[in-house]
């Protein structure tokens, strides 16, 4: 189900603003392609102030999930946002998972991904980093995951 982080959302720019959601536990199969179909759903509805948003939604791997929007063409309302985050709160009750646990951190060890306590990550400095915190597609495109010296975590190692 994974997808090079390249192609995604080609139609959209590199500029697109994006939300990552961290699981707290790797999703089964069934349980991303549950979810991909309900966000999925979500974005086709999804509306600032009744204009509907350029969005979109993907699994990108059993820990992340990400929503964008062209927010050139409509940008999103504070009301927009806080449906989207209510909508990951419900599917959370709904599927058992907690998408807003920041004391965990995924990270790949050469094909293994995992996820630590964020106090680990000196334990871990040769991985490479899902940085939560990156907002933009074109970051998601061409620099996720990266080495955590170049990440938001990078004051936490060495």
């Amino acid at each position: 189900m994974e997808v090079s982080n390249k192609e995604l959302f080609t139609q959209f720019p590199d500029q697109s603003k994006i939300w990552l959601y961290q699981s707290d536990r790797a999703l089964s199969n069934e349980e991303m392609k549950q979810l991909e179909n309900e966000l999925v759903t979500f974005v086709e509805g999804w509306a600032a102030h009744g204009s509907k948003l350029w969005a979109g939604a993907k699994v990108l791997n059993p820990y992340f999930t990400v929503v964008t929007v062209n927010d050139s063409l409509v940008p999103p309302s504070g009301c927009s946002v806080d449906a989207s985050v209510h909508r990951m709160k419900d599917l959370g009750l709904e599927m058992g998972i907690n998408f807003f646990d920041r004391m965990k951190i995924t990270i790949q060890e050469g094909e293994e991904l995992k996820q630590i306590h964020f106090s680990e990550l000196d334990n871990h400095q040769e991985a490479l980093i899902f940085d939560p915190l990156i907002n933009s597609l074109g970051e998601l495109r061409t620099a996720w995951p990266r080495p955590i010296e170049k990440s938001s975590f990078a004051h936490m190692v060495g």
